[in-house]
Protein backbone atom coordinates (compact mmCIF):
# COMPACT_ATOMS: atom_id res chain seq x y z
CA UNK A 1 0.00 0.00 0.00
CA UNK A 2 1.37 3.41 -1.00
CA UNK A 3 2.37 5.87 1.73
CA UNK A 4 -0.02 8.81 2.01
CA UNK A 5 -0.48 12.06 3.92
CA UNK A 6 -3.88 13.74 4.36
CA UNK A 7 -4.19 17.28 5.71
CA UNK A 8 -7.24 19.40 6.58
CA UNK A 9 -6.74 23.16 6.59
CA UNK A 10 -9.02 25.95 7.88
CA UNK A 11 -8.75 29.19 5.93
CA UNK A 12 -10.94 31.97 4.54
CA UNK A 13 -14.29 30.48 5.59
CA UNK A 14 -13.53 27.04 4.12
CA UNK A 15 -12.18 23.68 5.24
CA UNK A 16 -9.74 22.44 2.58
CA UNK A 17 -8.64 18.82 2.40
CA UNK A 18 -5.70 17.41 0.39
CA UNK A 19 -4.28 13.90 0.13
CA UNK A 20 -0.78 13.16 -1.21
CA UNK A 21 0.29 9.62 -2.14
CA UNK A 22 3.74 8.29 -2.95
CA UNK A 23 4.05 7.14 -6.54
CA UNK A 24 7.37 6.22 -8.14
CA UNK A 25 9.34 7.87 -5.36
CA UNK A 26 7.45 11.20 -5.51
CA UNK A 27 4.36 12.44 -3.69
CA UNK A 28 1.43 13.48 -5.91
CA UNK A 29 -1.94 14.98 -5.08
CA UNK A 30 -4.58 12.30 -5.50
CA UNK A 31 -7.62 13.94 -3.86
CA UNK A 32 -8.70 17.43 -2.85
CA UNK A 33 -11.99 19.00 -1.74
CA UNK A 34 -13.29 22.10 0.07
CA UNK A 35 -16.24 22.54 2.41
CA UNK A 36 -17.77 25.94 3.36
CA UNK A 37 -17.85 26.88 7.04
CA UNK A 38 -20.69 29.42 6.79
CA UNK A 39 -23.82 28.46 8.73
CA UNK A 40 -26.97 28.07 6.68
CA UNK A 41 -29.34 31.00 7.17
CA UNK A 42 -32.84 29.88 8.11
CA UNK A 43 -35.53 31.40 10.30
CA UNK A 44 -37.69 28.26 10.46
CA UNK A 45 -37.17 25.96 13.45
CA UNK A 46 -36.01 22.39 12.78
CA UNK A 47 -38.67 19.75 12.33
CA UNK A 48 -39.61 17.81 15.45
CA UNK A 49 -38.48 20.60 17.80
CA UNK A 50 -35.09 18.94 18.51
CA UNK A 51 -33.12 22.19 18.11
CA UNK A 52 -35.16 24.29 20.55
CA UNK A 53 -36.68 23.93 23.98
CA UNK A 54 -39.12 25.88 26.14
CA UNK A 55 -37.46 27.93 28.87
CA UNK A 56 -38.18 26.83 32.42
CA UNK A 57 -39.37 29.40 35.01
CA UNK A 58 -36.42 31.54 36.01
CA UNK A 59 -34.36 30.55 32.95
CA UNK A 60 -35.73 33.31 30.71
CA UNK A 61 -37.59 36.39 31.89
CA UNK A 62 -40.10 36.45 29.01
CA UNK A 63 -40.60 32.70 28.74
CA UNK A 64 -39.59 32.53 25.05
CA UNK A 65 -38.23 29.36 23.50
CA UNK A 66 -34.44 29.15 23.83
CA UNK A 67 -32.70 27.94 20.70
CA UNK A 68 -29.91 25.43 21.32
CA UNK A 69 -27.50 24.07 18.73
CA UNK A 70 -25.63 20.86 19.46
CA UNK A 71 -21.94 20.71 18.53
CA UNK A 72 -22.58 18.14 15.77
CA UNK A 73 -24.75 20.66 13.90
CA UNK A 74 -22.20 23.48 13.90
CA UNK A 75 -20.60 24.28 10.52
CA UNK A 76 -17.05 23.29 11.48
CA UNK A 77 -18.09 19.94 12.95
CA UNK A 78 -20.26 19.18 9.88
CA UNK A 79 -17.38 20.07 7.53
CA UNK A 80 -14.89 17.89 9.42
CA UNK A 81 -17.34 15.00 9.43
CA UNK A 82 -17.90 15.42 5.67
CA UNK A 83 -14.12 15.41 5.13
CA UNK A 84 -13.77 12.19 7.15
CA UNK A 85 -16.43 10.53 4.98
CA UNK A 86 -14.83 11.87 1.78
CA UNK A 87 -11.33 10.59 2.59
CA UNK A 88 -12.55 7.47 4.43
CA UNK A 89 -10.46 7.94 7.60
CA UNK A 90 -10.67 9.59 11.01
CA UNK A 91 -7.05 10.71 11.57
CA UNK A 92 -5.69 13.80 9.82
CA UNK A 93 -2.98 16.40 10.04
CA UNK A 94 -4.42 19.87 10.64
CA UNK A 95 -3.29 23.32 9.49
CA UNK A 96 -4.60 26.45 11.22
CA UNK A 97 -4.61 30.20 10.49
CA UNK A 98 -2.06 32.40 12.24
CA UNK A 99 -4.84 34.33 13.96
CA UNK A 100 -5.43 31.27 16.17
CA UNK A 101 -1.76 30.69 17.07
CA UNK A 102 0.93 32.35 19.15
CA UNK A 103 4.00 32.67 16.91
CA UNK A 104 7.36 34.36 17.52
CA UNK A 105 10.69 34.26 15.71
CA UNK A 106 13.95 34.70 17.60
CA UNK A 107 17.58 33.62 17.62
CA UNK A 108 19.47 31.35 20.03
CA UNK A 109 23.11 30.19 20.20
CA UNK A 110 23.93 26.98 18.38
CA UNK A 111 24.64 25.35 21.75
CA UNK A 112 20.89 25.39 22.48
CA UNK A 113 20.11 23.05 19.57
CA UNK A 114 19.33 20.10 21.83
CA UNK A 115 16.82 22.03 23.97
CA UNK A 116 14.76 24.46 21.90
CA UNK A 117 11.50 24.07 23.80
CA UNK A 118 12.80 25.91 26.89
CA UNK A 119 13.68 29.14 25.03
CA UNK A 120 10.52 28.74 22.94
CA UNK A 121 8.33 28.60 26.06
CA UNK A 122 9.99 31.72 27.49
CA UNK A 123 9.57 33.64 24.23
CA UNK A 124 5.89 32.69 23.92
CA UNK A 125 5.19 33.63 27.56
CA UNK A 126 6.34 37.17 26.75
CA UNK A 127 3.69 37.61 24.02
CA UNK A 128 0.93 35.44 25.47
CA UNK A 129 -2.22 37.34 26.54
CA UNK A 130 -2.82 34.57 29.09
CA UNK A 131 0.22 34.62 31.44
CA UNK A 132 -1.14 31.88 33.72
CA UNK A 133 -1.87 29.45 30.89
CA UNK A 134 0.49 26.48 30.49
CA UNK A 135 1.39 26.32 26.79
CA UNK A 136 2.61 23.34 24.77
CA UNK A 137 5.32 24.99 22.64
CA UNK A 138 6.72 23.86 19.30
CA UNK A 139 9.97 25.05 17.73
CA UNK A 140 11.45 24.74 14.26
CA UNK A 141 14.88 25.84 13.03
CA UNK A 142 14.34 27.96 9.90
CA UNK A 143 17.93 29.21 9.43
CA UNK A 144 21.33 28.82 11.03
CA UNK A 145 24.94 29.88 10.82
CA UNK A 146 28.09 29.11 12.79
CA UNK A 147 26.99 31.15 15.81
CA UNK A 148 23.19 31.36 15.87
CA UNK A 149 20.03 29.39 15.14
CA UNK A 150 16.95 31.25 13.90
CA UNK A 151 13.92 29.68 15.60
CA UNK A 152 10.21 29.89 14.85
CA UNK A 153 8.28 29.10 18.05
CA UNK A 154 4.53 28.62 18.31
CA UNK A 155 1.77 27.30 20.54
CA UNK A 156 -2.00 26.83 20.33
CA UNK A 157 -3.77 28.73 23.14
CA UNK A 158 -6.30 26.84 25.23
CA UNK A 159 -9.26 28.88 23.90
CA UNK A 160 -8.51 27.96 20.27
CA UNK A 161 -7.72 24.35 21.24
CA UNK A 162 -11.10 24.07 22.98
CA UNK A 163 -12.93 25.53 19.96
CA UNK A 164 -11.40 23.13 17.46
CA UNK A 165 -11.28 20.24 19.93
CA UNK A 166 -15.06 20.37 20.42
CA UNK A 167 -15.62 20.14 16.64
CA UNK A 168 -13.12 17.29 16.31
CA UNK A 169 -14.77 15.35 19.14
CA UNK A 170 -18.21 15.89 17.62
CA UNK A 171 -16.98 14.54 14.27
CA UNK A 172 -15.00 11.70 15.97
CA UNK A 173 -11.82 12.85 14.19
CA UNK A 174 -8.31 12.88 15.67
CA UNK A 175 -5.25 15.00 14.85
CA UNK A 176 -1.77 13.59 14.23
CA UNK A 177 0.07 16.85 13.45
CA UNK A 178 -0.82 20.58 13.64
CA UNK A 179 0.90 23.12 11.39
CA UNK A 180 0.36 26.75 10.29
CA UNK A 181 -1.29 27.18 6.88
CA UNK A 182 0.85 30.27 6.23
CA UNK A 183 3.99 28.09 6.23
CA UNK A 184 2.28 25.83 3.70
CA UNK A 185 1.62 28.83 1.44
CA UNK A 186 5.28 29.83 1.65
CA UNK A 187 6.27 26.27 0.74
CA UNK A 188 3.85 26.08 -2.20
CA UNK A 189 4.49 29.60 -3.59
CA UNK A 190 8.23 29.74 -2.98
CA UNK A 191 9.31 29.36 -6.66
CA UNK A 192 7.11 32.33 -7.63
CA UNK A 193 8.17 34.39 -4.62
CA UNK A 194 11.82 33.96 -5.63
CA UNK A 195 11.22 35.41 -9.10
CA UNK A 196 12.29 38.75 -7.58
CA UNK A 197 15.61 38.74 -5.72
CA UNK A 198 15.53 40.44 -2.32
CA UNK A 199 17.47 40.05 0.92
CA UNK A 200 14.31 40.81 2.91
CA UNK A 201 10.86 40.24 1.47
CA UNK A 202 7.41 40.92 2.91
CA UNK A 203 4.80 38.29 1.99
CA UNK A 204 1.13 39.18 2.56
CA UNK A 205 -1.48 36.42 2.23
CA UNK A 206 -4.98 37.72 1.45
CA UNK A 207 -7.67 35.03 1.36
CA UNK A 208 -11.32 35.27 2.34
CA UNK A 209 -10.95 38.93 3.30
CA UNK A 210 -8.34 38.09 5.99
CA UNK A 211 -4.65 39.05 6.03
CA UNK A 212 -1.63 37.09 7.18
CA UNK A 213 1.94 38.33 7.08
CA UNK A 214 5.39 36.75 6.84
CA UNK A 215 8.76 38.53 6.98
CA UNK A 216 11.34 36.46 5.08
CA UNK A 217 15.06 37.16 5.52
CA UNK A 218 17.44 35.32 3.22
CA UNK A 219 14.87 32.65 2.44
CA UNK A 220 13.85 32.01 6.08
CA UNK A 221 10.57 33.20 7.67
CA UNK A 222 11.74 35.14 10.73
CA UNK A 223 8.34 36.54 11.71
CA UNK A 224 4.72 35.43 11.17
CA UNK A 225 1.65 37.46 12.09
CA UNK A 226 -2.08 36.80 11.76
CA UNK A 227 -3.78 40.13 11.08
CA UNK A 228 -7.30 38.93 10.17
CA UNK A 229 -9.86 41.33 8.76
CA UNK A 230 -8.97 45.02 8.94
CA UNK A 231 -11.28 48.01 9.13
CA UNK A 232 -9.04 50.34 7.12
CA UNK A 233 -5.85 50.51 5.09
CA UNK A 234 -4.20 52.45 7.92
CA UNK A 235 -4.82 49.56 10.32
CA UNK A 236 -3.21 47.10 7.87
CA UNK A 237 -0.16 49.36 7.44
CA UNK A 238 0.16 49.72 11.21
CA UNK A 239 0.24 45.94 11.66
CA UNK A 240 2.85 45.62 8.89
CA UNK A 241 4.99 48.32 10.52
CA UNK A 242 4.84 46.59 13.93
CA UNK A 243 5.88 43.29 12.35
CA UNK A 244 8.87 44.86 10.60
CA UNK A 245 9.96 46.71 13.74
CA UNK A 246 9.94 43.44 15.70
CA UNK A 247 12.54 41.97 13.32
CA UNK A 248 16.26 42.54 13.47
CA UNK A 249 17.83 45.00 11.05
CA UNK A 250 16.44 48.07 9.33
CA UNK A 251 12.62 48.02 9.25
CA UNK A 252 12.67 49.92 5.93
CA UNK A 253 15.05 47.49 4.20
CA UNK A 254 12.34 45.59 2.28
CA UNK A 255 13.24 44.67 -1.27
CA UNK A 256 10.01 42.95 -2.28
CA UNK A 257 6.38 43.13 -1.11
CA UNK A 258 4.43 40.14 -2.50
CA UNK A 259 0.64 40.13 -2.10
CA UNK A 260 -0.56 36.54 -2.63
CA UNK A 261 -4.30 36.35 -3.28
CA UNK A 262 -7.07 34.88 -5.42
CA UNK A 263 -8.79 38.27 -5.76
CA UNK A 264 -6.52 41.32 -5.74
CA UNK A 265 -7.20 43.91 -3.01
CA UNK A 266 -8.20 47.47 -3.86
CA UNK A 267 -5.71 49.69 -5.66
CA UNK A 268 -5.59 51.97 -2.62
CA UNK A 269 -4.28 49.09 -0.51
CA UNK A 270 -1.52 48.32 -3.02
CA UNK A 271 -0.51 51.99 -3.18
CA UNK A 272 -0.22 52.24 0.60
CA UNK A 273 1.76 48.98 0.77
CA UNK A 274 4.19 50.46 -1.76
CA UNK A 275 5.54 52.67 1.04
CA UNK A 276 7.27 49.57 2.44
CA UNK A 277 8.87 48.48 -0.85
CA UNK A 278 8.17 47.44 -4.47
CA UNK A 279 4.75 45.76 -4.58
CA UNK A 280 3.67 42.92 -6.84
CA UNK A 281 0.56 40.73 -6.87
CA UNK A 282 1.06 36.95 -6.95
CA UNK A 283 -2.20 35.53 -8.31
CA UNK A 284 -3.29 32.18 -6.82
CA UNK A 285 -5.74 29.89 -8.61
CA UNK A 286 -5.60 26.87 -6.26
CA UNK A 287 -7.28 27.41 -2.88
CA UNK A 288 -5.81 24.17 -1.49
CA UNK A 289 -2.19 24.98 -2.33
CA UNK A 290 -1.44 26.15 1.22
CA UNK A 291 -2.79 22.91 2.73
CA UNK A 292 -0.79 20.89 0.20
CA UNK A 293 2.30 22.86 1.21
CA UNK A 294 1.75 21.80 4.84
CA UNK A 295 1.52 18.16 3.71
CA UNK A 296 4.83 18.47 1.86
CA UNK A 297 6.39 20.11 4.92
CA UNK A 298 5.40 17.05 6.97
CA UNK A 299 6.93 14.75 4.37
CA UNK A 300 10.14 16.80 4.42
CA UNK A 301 10.41 16.53 8.20
CA UNK A 302 9.11 19.89 9.48
CA UNK A 303 9.06 19.99 13.30
CA UNK A 304 6.49 22.79 13.63
CA UNK A 305 3.79 20.84 15.51
CA UNK A 306 1.48 22.62 18.00
CA UNK A 307 -0.81 19.68 18.71
CA UNK A 308 -2.09 20.07 22.32
CA UNK A 309 -1.38 17.28 24.79
CA UNK A 310 -5.08 16.46 25.30
CA UNK A 311 -5.48 15.93 21.53
CA UNK A 312 -2.57 13.49 21.64
CA UNK A 313 -4.19 11.67 24.56
CA UNK A 314 -7.51 11.47 22.70
CA UNK A 315 -5.76 9.97 19.68
CA UNK A 316 -3.90 7.50 21.89
CA UNK A 317 -7.13 6.41 23.56
CA UNK A 318 -8.86 6.06 20.17
CA UNK A 319 -6.10 3.84 18.83
CA UNK A 320 -6.17 1.84 22.02
CA UNK A 321 -9.92 1.32 21.73
CA UNK A 322 -9.57 0.22 18.11
CA UNK A 323 -6.90 -2.26 19.09
CA UNK A 324 -9.07 -3.44 21.92
CA UNK A 325 -12.02 -4.03 19.59
CA UNK A 326 -9.79 -5.94 17.20
CA UNK A 327 -8.30 -7.91 20.07
CA UNK A 328 -11.70 -8.76 21.50
CA UNK A 329 -12.89 -9.90 18.09
CA UNK A 330 -9.89 -12.17 17.73
CA UNK A 331 -10.27 -13.36 21.31
CA UNK A 332 -13.92 -14.14 20.70
CA UNK A 333 -13.00 -16.16 17.62
CA UNK A 334 -10.34 -18.03 19.54
CA UNK A 335 -12.85 -18.65 22.33
CA UNK A 336 -15.37 -20.07 19.88
CA UNK A 337 -12.80 -22.20 18.12
CA UNK A 338 -10.29 -23.24 20.76
CA UNK A 339 -10.34 -22.69 24.51
CA UNK A 340 -13.46 -20.72 25.51
CA UNK A 341 -14.36 -17.48 27.10
CA UNK A 342 -12.13 -17.55 30.20
CA UNK A 343 -8.88 -17.58 28.29
CA UNK A 344 -10.01 -14.77 26.02
CA UNK A 345 -11.38 -12.76 28.96
CA UNK A 346 -8.12 -13.04 30.91
CA UNK A 347 -6.02 -11.84 28.00
CA UNK A 348 -8.36 -8.95 27.29
CA UNK A 349 -8.43 -7.91 30.93
CA UNK A 350 -4.63 -7.95 31.21
CA UNK A 351 -4.24 -5.97 28.01
CA UNK A 352 -6.78 -3.39 29.15
CA UNK A 353 -5.17 -3.11 32.59
CA UNK A 354 -1.66 -2.61 31.15
CA UNK A 355 -3.00 -0.05 28.68
CA UNK A 356 -4.76 1.93 31.38
CA UNK A 357 -1.65 1.85 33.59
CA UNK A 358 0.51 3.13 30.73
CA UNK A 359 -2.01 5.86 29.92
CA UNK A 360 -2.25 7.01 33.55
CA UNK A 361 1.55 7.05 33.81
CA UNK A 362 1.80 9.14 30.65
CA UNK A 363 -0.74 11.63 31.99
CA UNK A 364 1.07 11.95 35.33
CA UNK A 365 4.39 12.53 33.60
CA UNK A 366 2.85 15.13 31.28
CA UNK A 367 1.27 17.01 34.19
CA UNK A 368 4.48 16.96 36.22
CA UNK A 369 6.48 18.13 33.21
CA UNK A 370 4.13 21.10 32.69
CA UNK A 371 4.36 22.12 36.34
CA UNK A 372 8.17 21.91 36.43
CA UNK A 373 8.54 23.74 33.11
CA UNK A 374 6.21 26.53 34.23
CA UNK A 375 8.06 26.99 37.52
CA UNK A 376 11.46 26.92 35.77
CA UNK A 377 10.37 29.61 33.32
CA UNK A 378 9.03 31.83 36.08
CA UNK A 379 12.18 31.51 38.17
CA UNK A 380 14.31 32.30 35.11
CA UNK A 381 12.31 35.45 34.42
CA UNK A 382 12.56 36.57 38.05
CA UNK A 383 16.33 36.00 38.11
CA UNK A 384 16.74 37.88 34.86
CA UNK A 385 15.09 41.05 36.06
CA UNK A 386 16.01 40.86 39.74
CA UNK A 387 19.43 42.51 39.22
CA UNK A 388 18.73 46.26 39.02
CA UNK A 389 22.39 47.31 39.31
CA UNK A 390 22.67 47.76 35.52
CA UNK A 391 19.24 49.11 34.69
CA UNK A 392 18.44 52.31 32.77
CA UNK A 393 18.15 54.44 35.95
CA UNK A 394 21.56 53.34 37.22
CA UNK A 395 23.18 54.13 33.86
CA UNK A 396 21.48 57.54 33.79
CA UNK A 397 22.76 58.20 37.34
CA UNK A 398 26.28 57.21 36.26
CA UNK A 399 26.15 59.74 33.40
CA UNK A 400 24.69 62.46 35.61
CA UNK A 401 27.35 62.00 38.33
CA UNK A 402 30.09 62.39 35.71
CA UNK A 403 28.78 65.73 34.39
CA UNK A 404 30.05 69.15 35.54
CA UNK A 405 28.37 70.67 38.60
CA UNK A 406 27.11 73.74 36.76
CA UNK A 407 24.33 73.77 34.14
CA UNK A 408 26.59 74.62 31.21
CA UNK A 409 26.77 70.95 30.10
CA UNK A 410 23.49 69.49 28.81
CA UNK A 411 22.29 66.08 27.67
CA UNK A 412 19.94 66.15 24.65
CA UNK A 413 19.48 62.41 24.16
CA UNK A 414 19.95 59.36 26.36
CA UNK A 415 19.34 55.81 25.12
CA UNK A 416 19.75 52.56 27.04
CA UNK A 417 19.50 49.08 25.55
CA UNK A 418 19.88 46.28 28.06
CA UNK A 419 22.91 44.14 27.36
CA UNK A 420 23.90 46.23 24.29
CA UNK A 421 24.86 49.86 24.82
CA UNK A 422 24.33 53.28 26.40
CA UNK A 423 24.17 56.28 24.03
CA UNK A 424 24.54 59.93 25.13
CA UNK A 425 24.27 63.07 22.98
CA UNK A 426 24.73 66.58 24.39
CA UNK A 427 26.57 69.91 24.39
CA UNK A 428 29.49 71.04 26.56
CA UNK A 429 31.05 74.49 27.15
CA UNK A 430 34.47 73.08 26.29
CA UNK A 431 36.04 69.83 25.20
CA UNK A 432 37.47 69.05 28.64
CA UNK A 433 33.96 68.79 30.13
CA UNK A 434 32.70 65.99 27.90
CA UNK A 435 36.09 64.31 27.84
CA UNK A 436 35.82 64.00 31.60
CA UNK A 437 32.49 62.20 31.05
CA UNK A 438 34.22 59.94 28.51
CA UNK A 439 37.01 59.07 30.99
CA UNK A 440 34.52 58.34 33.79
CA UNK A 441 32.58 55.94 31.56
CA UNK A 442 35.78 54.16 30.55
CA UNK A 443 36.77 53.78 34.20
CA UNK A 444 33.32 52.64 35.39
CA UNK A 445 33.21 49.22 37.02
CA UNK A 446 30.38 46.70 37.24
CA UNK A 447 28.29 47.55 40.31
CA UNK A 448 28.17 45.01 43.11
CA UNK A 449 24.80 43.12 42.91
CA UNK A 450 24.68 42.94 46.72
CA UNK A 451 25.16 46.69 47.09
CA UNK A 452 28.23 46.18 49.37
CA UNK A 453 31.38 48.17 48.76
CA UNK A 454 34.14 46.23 47.01
CA UNK A 455 37.58 47.04 45.69
CA UNK A 456 37.25 48.46 42.17
CA UNK A 457 40.18 46.36 40.98
CA UNK A 458 38.28 43.16 41.86
CA UNK A 459 35.29 44.04 39.65
CA UNK A 460 35.40 44.01 35.82
CA UNK A 461 34.91 47.10 33.76
CA UNK A 462 31.29 48.03 33.05
CA UNK A 463 31.76 48.80 29.35
CA UNK A 464 33.77 46.85 26.80
CA UNK A 465 34.16 49.83 24.45
CA UNK A 466 33.48 53.57 24.71
CA UNK A 467 33.34 55.49 21.39
CA UNK A 468 33.24 59.30 21.69
CA UNK A 469 32.53 61.69 18.81
CA UNK A 470 33.50 65.38 18.98
CA UNK A 471 31.82 68.13 16.98
CA UNK A 472 32.99 71.60 16.09
CA UNK A 473 31.93 74.62 18.13
CA UNK A 474 28.43 75.87 17.21
CA UNK A 475 27.15 79.44 17.03
CA UNK A 476 26.27 79.36 20.74
CA UNK A 477 29.86 78.63 21.66
CA UNK A 478 29.06 75.05 22.73
CA UNK A 479 30.72 71.85 21.62
CA UNK A 480 28.28 69.05 20.60
CA UNK A 481 29.39 65.54 21.39
CA UNK A 482 28.16 61.92 21.36
CA UNK A 483 29.36 58.97 23.42
CA UNK A 484 28.39 55.32 22.79
CA UNK A 485 29.37 52.86 25.51
CA UNK A 486 28.92 49.20 24.61
CA UNK A 487 28.45 46.42 27.15
CA UNK A 488 30.59 43.26 26.88
CA UNK A 489 29.19 40.50 24.67
CA UNK A 490 28.74 38.29 27.74
CA UNK A 491 26.15 40.78 29.11
CA UNK A 492 23.52 39.65 26.59
CA UNK A 493 20.54 38.25 28.46
CA UNK A 494 18.89 34.94 27.65
CA UNK A 495 18.63 33.21 24.32
CA UNK A 496 15.02 34.26 23.97
CA UNK A 497 15.60 38.03 24.12
CA UNK A 498 14.05 40.21 26.82
CA UNK A 499 16.19 43.35 26.44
Amino acid sequence: MAKEVTVLGIEGGFLHGVRLEERNGAYERTAAESWPLEAAQSDAPPEGGDASEVALPGDDSDGKAVETVVEEDKPLARAIKAAAEFFGQNEFALSLPLSKLLVKGFGVPVEAREDLLGPAALALDEISPFPDEALTPAAEIVAEDDAKLQILASALPAAAAAEYGAALDAAHVFVTHTDATALGWLRGLWPRLCEVEAKRRLVLLYFGGEWELAVVDGGAPVQLRGIGKVASVAELCREVTLSLLSCEGDAQDVGDVAVCCMEAPAQEVLERLATFGPVRVVAVDDAALGVEGCARRMIEGGTFDVTPADWVESRTESRFRRKMKLFLSVAAGVWLLVVGVLFGYELAFNYMRDGQKALRKERRHAKAYKEVLDMTNRVALIDRYEDRSKCALEMLKLVSDSMADDDSMTIDQFRFRRGEDVFVRGKAPNRDSWRQLDEDLRAARVPSPSGEAEDDEERPQLFAEVKPTDGSQNRDGLFPFTIEAKFPASEEEGAGGGK
